[in-house]
Order: C-alpha cells, then sequence, then structure tokens
C-alpha cells in the first residue's frame, strides 16, 4: 500500500512563531540570550532538542531538561489556537487521498498531545495512524518509526516521507524510505537543510507525490 508519512510540528502544523514567542519568554524569565530570531533558530535548532538548549545557554544545572520540558510544553498546550496549518496541507493532503496513498503522523511529539492537537486542528480523520513519543523529551522518532514498519508491514518502498528537518531525513534513511522531501518553512533553513540533502523544498506546494 502506498504510504504518505508526515512529520507533524513544522510540515503540517506553522507554530514558529509560538515556539519563539514560549523561548524567549522563558530565557528572559532566567536572564539567557535573547530575543532568539526566526532566523536565530532555523540555523540552530536541532535534534536531540537538548543540544538546541545548550546553544540557548541553558546549563541544566539548577533545573533539568525534563523540568524545562515540561514547562514549555505547558506553554505551548497554553497557546497552541495561535498555530495554524502550514500553507499547502489541505492541497496536498487531497492529492495525497485522490493518489491512492494512505497517510500516517510520525512526530516526537508526546501521543496524547499529538492526537489532541490533531482533533483541535479538524485533520485526525486525514491519518490512518497519527504515531507520536511516549514523553515530551523529543529525542529521536526512529526506533519508534522502525516499530511501526515492522507491526505495519509497509514496504519502504511504497513510502513518501516529507518532514522539515535533517532528524527527519535520517529517520527516513533510517527507514531505508529512498522517496522522501524536506520543506524549508519549517523549524530549519533551507541552507541547514540543503548542507545534508538536495532534496529540499520551500514549501508544501513544491513536494512532488
Amino acid at each position: 500500500m502506498k504510504t504518505l508519512i508526515w512529520d507533524f510540528n513544522g510540515t503540517i502544523l506553522d507554530d514558529m512563531d509560538l515556539c519563539l514567542e514560549i523561548e524567549n519568554r522563558m530565557l528572559k524569565e532566567r536572564g539567557l540570550r535573547g530575543p532568539v530570531t526566526a532566523e536565530d533558530y532555523r540555523e540552530h535548532f536541532r535534534f536531540p532538542v537538548i543540544e538546541y538548549y545548550y546553544w540557548l545557554g541553558y546549563t541544566f544545572e539548577n533545573e533539568t531538561y525534563e523540568d524545562i520540558s515540561v514547562e514549555w510544553n505547558r506553554y505551548y498546550e497554553e497557546g497552541f489556537a495561535k498555530t495554524r496549518l502550514m500553507d499547502g496541507y489541505r492541497e496536498k493532503i487531497a492529492e495525497a487521498k485522490e493518489k491512492g496513498y494512505q497517510n500516517v503522523i510520525l512526530s516526537a511529539s508526546r501521543q496524547d498531545a499529538l492526537r489532541k492537537q490533531c482533533q483541535l486542528l479538524g485533520i485526525e480523520n486525514d491519518f490512518l495512524e497519527i504515531l507520536g513519543m511516549d514523553n515530551f523529551l523529543a529525542h529521536s522518532k526512529i526506533e519508534m518509526a522502525k516499530h511501526w514498519m515492522i507491526r505495519s508491514g509497509v514496504s519502504p518502498d511504497d513510502c513518501l516521507y516529507i518532514g522539515d528537518t535533517i532528524h527527519d531525513m535520517e529517520t527516513a534513511e533510517a527507514l531505508n524510505i529512498e522517496n522522501y522531501s524536506l520543506i524549508a518553512c519549517g523549524h530549519q533553513s533551507y541552507e541547514v537543510l540543503k548542507e545534508k540533502t538536495d532534496r529540499v523544498v520551500h514549501t508544501l506546494s513544491e513536494v512532488r507525490i
């Protein structure tokens, strides 16, 4: 069965403004680096996310990464109404369905939060499965994705993967999915993505299915 695997944050969901708002609020409260611009974010954001937090100036001497993650996600949930679907999503999901793809979300977001967000956006019925992590710490999607591939019986040769970060490229490669596209309107810049792969486009509308 032809399968289109979607990343969520920065691919389906345009949440950059909210992410920056939260980061700068937390940095200011702690007297750390700031303000972070969208350009700063897209140039330095990475997985595992804790490495990005070190770049921001967090030392985790007086609070843990888990503490920071819980606080950040509380602000994110409170501000979720400020996010929106990425430009071109509705057209691209409609095209995928028309061409016979089953659609799956693969995200580093926590499973329960991810499902709730999809419901709020009114897109949960677009997807056969919505796969998230079992915590807020956003480590790696790769192991979760491997388990899903085995369970689903989907062949990598029948998959297309759409994401917005180098970690999405790494996930696609770890799954032996050769057909993937990265969009540069999400959480990493065109320049950062282009250093790793030629399979980069600027918008969802440019992704070929």
